[in-house]
């Protein structure tokens, strides 16, 4: 313990009526005595007796009054400096006003709270700091450049810390909030708890930020088929704008101009996707670039104006989807209709005609599902989706139904459930089918009024998300709204916890929210859906309706759900900050292979290779199925990278890519965190202000020193006095020599 902190002393009784009990004992004690006397004992003995008891009884109602010894903080701390932390992180660099909140911060610094806290004799240590922290001079805070990429507000709290030559007596901050960085966290708050330092947040800048307009994001399949079209989707965000004028995406395919598309971006903070329709003739993997083209507007700051994604065209086996209904439907013959364009997606319809037959279509063997719905997982092998629409528990066995679970969590093939009322009842409750699907099935039966029209209200997590853009011309949000209304739909109480809602009622409330008609969820290794909509095909025959919006919905979704069984082996990243100079965690898992259950090869090769086709990292790994297996790999620069899986014979049988950007996170959010800095306060009982209403110099200075002062007051060392075996020994010795003495004067 430092010399500075504790310095005198004091014994403070926790139960100082304890002596009352003694004033019984007192007279006890005393009567004895005079008795004895009464009875020719001599004084000297007499009084030896009563000594003895005495010292016995004061140090037990010593004890019993629970002394505890306190150490208090000296009240001198001309000695102890004030910590300033001075923000140069980049977000700082944003112009507010006529000045940067930066030179705001310099300005409030220089003229106002230095010469108070030197006038109140309160030695200063200022400190510079962004992703690190450094003392720093005048000269050297007035030249700063505020530049940092990241901010670790946390860092420099625990830097001023190891930094000052004792402790501080306060850690006072002059910075916007944002901070982006939270492994300092814990030593930052035991810095402050342990030593009783307050810590007061003064935030620049104002609440809603600057203007942005930014890139966030590609969103690419990894694997397409040749000849079949598909989407290249920015993922576009801009905050606090007025209305911003149009601006040009660029779309380049190894590296060469592919389209360029205009935005009308309106205005407000909004989130948005803008697709590209790519369609590619040859296999081969094609790295795609999209450039955000800003509009020339004052004041308005562009950030992550690039991103890139990797897609391989192969000529992988059809995707196969198996159609299974509990009887004939429009649902069916509107779904071939929406497929009939694409060659790659194969349609078998298997459906229950009575308890003893079945109606096959499209089947590939006239053996195949000759005896019905499969039993076993081998029949299921080259499907990557299978639906089921309008089925009761009835219509398939539990041993039926464990195939089916087996397939989406072990195989990472897709599920999908479509149905109304019929479909979607108690009777699907505690099912095996259940525990894999994404909702829960209500448990109340004898639902009226389901066959009213109502519309379709589509998520904002959907209308981000690739399977809902639906056209290249205009937005997918309209599009959506324009969907006709429908009629007849399937009743569930909620989304499970990790499931996505696509779509909900408008009017129809359901115990936790708007009744569900449309969401999906992972499953082990695969994904599963619902769409609770009985007559979903209407939209197609809608009067004002573009048939190829449904068409191109249908696609989508059966490529979404097949995307998780694409692959013999899973490619999967950790959740983690991707950038560079970083380690990136992968997850490999080989998939289960019943079409050759004889398959015993668990020796493969990952490969890790940059957008130059240079081979960053090889390593030979052992894969089991449904066994995880950690890789990593050095991401020294910003660029693609790509990670390949080959069998024994050095062949590709998976790959994935994934983009390393030097992201600006200083500029995701440009509002000021006031919240950031009320936490740091509220766990050291300091301050925090907003730079308007921060209170003049010599009133914050009085408010700094009462912090001090109540934390110089708690921060103290407690610790109970006499509870120990000298106390303990002392009151046996004084008992057992008053016995002693008794005996030998034969008193007893």
């Amino acid at each position: 313990m430092s010399s500075d902190l504790f310095i005198f002393a004091a014994v403070e009784f926790q139960f100082p009526l304890g002596w009352v009990l003694a004033l019984p004992l007192l007279g006890a004690m005393a009567f004895s005595a005079w008795r004895q006397r009464r009875a020719g004992l001599s004084g000297v003995k007499a009084g030896s007796l009563a000594a003895l008891r005495g010292v016995a009884l004061g140090v037990a109602v010593f004890l019993v009054m629970r002394p505890v010894w306190v150490a208090k903080q000296p009240p001198g701390t001309a000695l102890r400096p004030v910590a300033v932390l001075v923000d140069k992180s980049e977000s700082m660099s944003l112009e507010e006003g006529e000045s940067t909140r930066y030179s705001q911060a310099l300005q409030f610094l220089r003229v106002q709270r230095l010469p108070a806290l030197r006038t109140a004799d309160m030695p200063v240590m200022a400190m510079l700091f962004d992703e690190s922290a450094e003392v720093a001079d005048g000269p050297k805070i007035n030249q700063a450049v505020p530049k940092g990429r990241r901010t670790n507000l946390a860092g420099a709290i625990a830097q001023a810390f190891q930094s000052a030559p004792r402790t501080p007596l306060a850690v006072i901050s002059l910075t916007d909030g944002i901070a982006n960085e939270s492994a300092d966290n814990v030593r930052a708050l035991g810095g402050l708890t342990d030593a009783q330092v307050p810590f007061i947040g003064i935030g620049f800048g104002s609440d809603q930020g600057v203007r942005t307009l930014s890139l966030r994001e590609i969103v690419a399949p990894p694997t397409v088929a040749p000849q079949a079209a598909f989407s290249i989707s920015a993922h576009l965000e801009m905050m606090n704008a007025d209305p911003m004028p149009d601006f040009d995406l660029l779309l380049f395919r190894d590296g060469k101009l592919h389209s360029r598309k205009n935005i009308h971006p309106g205005q407000g903070s909004r989130a948005w996707l803008e697709s590209f329709p790519v369609t590619e003739q040859d296999p081969g993997v094609h790295n795609y670039s999209v450039q955000l083209l800003p509009p020339d507007v004052a004041g308005l700051k562009a950030v992550n104006l690039q991103a890139n994604a990797s897609v391989r065209i192969s000529n992988e086996r059809e995707l196969r989807v198996l159609y299974v209904q509990g009887a004939l439907t429009w649902d069916y013959k509107f779904v071939v209709l929406a497929l009939q364009n694409d060659t790659t997606i194969k349609l078998t319809g298997l459906t229950r005609t009575s308890k003893q037959s079945v109606f096959r279509q499209n089947v590939e063997t006239a053996g195949e599902f000759l005896n019905g719905f499969p039993t076993s997982l081998e029949e299921l092998a080259d499907f990557r989706v299978v639906v089921l629409s309008n089925l009761r528990p009835l219509d398939l066995n539990p041993a039926q139904q464990e195939v089916l679970a087996r397939f989406c969590g072990e195989m990472g093939g897709g599920i999908l459930m479509i149905g109304g009322p019929a479909t979607f009842d108690t009777s699907w409750v505690d099912s095996r089918l259940e525990k894999l699907l994404p909702v829960e099935f209500s448990h109340n039966a004898g639902v009226r009024g389901l066959d009213r029209a109502f519309r379709m209200q589509v998520s904002e997590e959907a209308l981000q998300h690739p399977v809902f853009q639906i056209t290249d011309r205009g937005s997918s949000r309209e599009a959506w709204a324009q969907l006709p209304p429908f009629t007849q739909y399937g009743r569930v109480d909620a989304a499970k916890p990790g499931a996505e809602i696509w779509a909900v009622h408008q009017t129809d409330q359901g115990p936790r929210g708007p009744r569900i008609l449309m969401a999906a969820q992972r499953y082990g290794a695969g994904l599963s859906a619902v769409l609770t909509i009985q007559n979903f095909w209407r939209w197609r025959l809608a009067k004002d309706s573009d048939p190829q919006q449904y068409d191109r919905f249908w696609r989508q979704l059966f490529r979404f759900l097949s995307e998780a069984g694409r692959q013999d082996v899973s490619i999967h990243f950790a959740d983690q900050d991707l950038r560079p100079g970083t380690d990136v965690q992968v997850v490999l898992e080989k998939q289960p292979n019943p079409r050759n259950l004889l398959d015993k090869n668990q020796n493969f090769v990952v490969r890790v290779e940059d957008s130059r086709k240079q081979v960053l990292r090889e390593q030979k790994v052992e894969l089991q199925p449904q066994k995880p297996v950690d890789f990593r790999f050095r991401a020294e620069r910003a660029d693609l990278y790509t990670i390949t899986v080959l069998d024994s014979l050095k062949a590709p049988i998976a790959s994935r890519a994934m983009e390393i950007r030097d992201t600006n996170v200083e500029f995701q959010n440009t509002a000021r965190d006031m919240e950031t800095l009320k936490q740091w306060a509220s766990v050291s009982d300091g301050l925090a202000f907003k730079r308007e209403e921060c209170p003049d110099a010599s009133a914050l200075i009085q408010q700094i020193k009462g912090r001090i002062e109540k934390a110089r007051l708690t921060a103290q060392i407690r610790r109970p006095v006499g509870v120990n075996g000298w106390m303990l020994s002392l009151i046996l010795a004084c008992l057992g020599a008053e016995w002693l003495l008794r005996k030998r004067w034969d008193l007893i």
